[in-house]
């Protein structure tokens, strides 16, 4: 989820930014591990520019996790993760993914259902459409093309409805199946598009 400033739920995320803990503080370490791997697997397919990923209550906004936009350049200022939902084991984030995210249809399906969040979150931090930057409404303008061609696409596969409410959303989750899913037509776009406008 993608929130700035002036959103309505930007109050709530203060609040859980103040009372925010590091990853590593995670009691499950297998967990924090898997964690720690989408961030380094986000690194080094499309490189990173988001360093601040901590825990918190987030269960007054409903989401997983988050990225604090502040400013008016649309820049991330740190990605929360759900505690409650990722200070759990291993396995039973993996089966809660892949139970009510993925077999719903809700989210893309990936091989990496609990780095899915983290990942998704830093798409957002790369870029989302209230970024200001020559480069980042440059990327929009193509983002938002790939995006619309992709909602007309009744073929695709692979792709959750989350993808569908947004841009912003189609960016994340696109970039999430690009790193995590099975190769198509529009992750190869994707990554294009990261690469060439340094995302």
């Amino acid at each position: 989820m993608n929130i700035n400033q002036n959103s309505g739920n930007s109050a709530k995320v203060q609040v859980a930014l103040n009372g925010s803990r590091p990853l590593s503080t995670i009691k499950d370490k297998s967990t924090y591990n898997e964690i720690f791997r989408g961030i380094s697997r986000f690194h080094s397919v499309l490189g990173i520019r988001e360093r601040s990923v901590r825990l918190a209550d987030l269960d007054s906004m409903g989401a997983l996790g988050v990225t604090f936009i502040s400013g008016h350049d649309g820049k991330s200022t740190g990605i929360l993760l759900n505690q409650r939902f990722f200070d759990r084991k291993k396995q039973t984030i993996i089966n809660d993914i892949k139970k009510n995210q993925y077999d719903s249809g809700f989210k893309n399906r990936t091989n990496a259902p609990l780095q899915h969040t983290v990942t998704h979150e830093l798409a957002h931090a790369t870029w989302n459409a209230s970024m200001k930057s020559t480069k980042a409404k440059a990327a929009g303008i193509e983002i938002t093309k790939l995006y619309h061609v992709w909602r007309k696409d009744k073929k695709k596969k692979g792709y959750g409805r989350y993808g569908e409410s947004s841009v912003s959303e189609f960016w994340a989750e696109a970039v999430t199946k690009t790193i995590h899913g099975t190769p198509d037509k529009y992750t190869r776009v994707i990554k294009r598009i990261a690469r060439k406008y340094k995302l």
